[in-house]
């Protein structure tokens, strides 16, 4: 097996186990959380940047009802995924809370710090 081959299995792997104790909230805690969350995010960054080819490959071939629907899904996913990295990061209060992000979500976080230590 090719070095890059197992480097994209060890990536998919962690990126499991890591969706696994992401689930887990309420055992892991909010800070932890925040750190799978990050960490999650660069191994899907990571992911799609060992995975270039395939944007390449989009425009070449047929297009069959399957090959739609997984593109479908997979740019589904993408999107999804970097609205959840962008939502955690402006809402973070642990990994990214000294960035000086403005905004609805910086205030909602900002509101839920006061409530929450009074």
């Amino acid at each position: 097996m090719k070095p890059k081959m197992k480097i994209k299995m060890g990536i998919d792997l962690l990126m499991t186990v890591l969706l696994l104790c992401l689930m887990a909230y309420q055992i892991t805690g909010e800070a932890l959380h925040e750190w799978f969350g990050s960490g999650m995010l660069l191994l899907f960054i990571a992911h799609h940047i060992l995975n270039i080819r395939w944007y390449g490959n989009l425009l070449k071939g047929k297009y069959k009802p399957l090959r739609i629907v997984q593109t479908i899904v997979n740019f589904s996913v993408l999107i999804a995924m970097l609205c959840l990295g962008y939502s955690g990061i402006i809402m973070s209060r642990h990994v990214f809370a000294v960035l000086p992000i403005g905004g609805p979500m910086a205030t909602a976080r900002s509101m839920q710090r006061k409530v929450k230590h009074g």
